[in-house]
């Protein structure tokens, strides 16, 4: 089944890879163990790492804190690690129950599909391939422009369907960059909570803003490199 631009089932696709319902279970237990495993860091962060762990950590030397060349003392140190690790651990949390409750929600939806769709027909969707790519890109994440290699799979996929590869590639690439994102917000947001706590609003501003940046390159980067593997993919399939 195929997705119009708008998000919108255009109905069964009779051209589509027959891909079996065991490969959307596997793309959501890996979604899931990810999840799991964020949300196992994300607790220890929040409810182990305390600030006597913090402290004894800045005093031995163990955590040094260097902002654009700028030396901190270690009592500043203190407060903004710990305010960075604070955000941290709630943005690690958070990540990683919304990739369960994600998996969760895409093994219903597509077990759906798959009794909806006939035996002849195929259950694969525009947004379906992109979760895959991206998963793809996640599981490749330890190999340089892996995005490619998710958005490739996806664009590949997609080619039986619309022919938007190169968007679809796009889609898989942004996603496979969302829980880097997530977490990225909440580094900001602990930065800055912490330079503003030892009176430096205008470095935790500079710093944001250099965060910012970053946040608009990641997201790049994984659309950017999906688009340029979707386009591949798609040239692939027509041979």
């Amino acid at each position: 089944m195929t997705d119009s631009a708008n998000g919108e089932d255009t109905g069964p696709s009779e051209d589509g890879p027959q891909l079996p319902e065991v490969v959307d279970w596997i793309v959501a237990t890996i979604i899931a163990l990810a999840g799991v495993a964020l949300t196992v860091g994300g607790s220890a962060l929040t409810f182990v790492v305390d600030r006597d762990l913090i402290e004894a950590g800045v005093e031995s030397g163990q955590i040094t804190v260097i902002i654009f060349e700028r030396d901190l003392t270690e009592a500043e140190m203190l407060e903004v690690t710990l305010e960075v690790v604070t955000w941290t651990g709630w943005g690690l949390l958070l990540t990683g129950i919304g990739l369960v409750l994600f998996a969760i929600g895409y093994v219903i939806v597509r077990h759906r599909t798959y009794r909806q769709t006939p035996e002849t027909e195929s259950a694969g969707s525009y947004r379906s391939y992109a979760v895959l790519g991206a998963v793809a890109t996640g599981i490749l994440s330890f190999l340089p422009f892996s995005p490619v290699i998710g958005g490739g799979a996806a664009g590949y996929l997609e080619r039986y369907g619309t022919g938007r590869t190169v968007s679809v590639g796009a889609l898989s690439g942004f996603l496979a960059m969302v829980p880097v994102l997530v977490l990225l917000v909440f580094v900001t947001i602990g930065l800055y909570a912490g330079l503003a706590t030892v009176q430096y609003s205008g470095l935790g501003i500079v710093t944001a803003a250099a965060m910012l940046f970053a946040l608009l390159f990641t997201a790049a980067y994984g659309a950017g490199l999906g688009a340029l593997g979707g386009f591949a993919g798609g040239r692939v399939a027509e041979r």
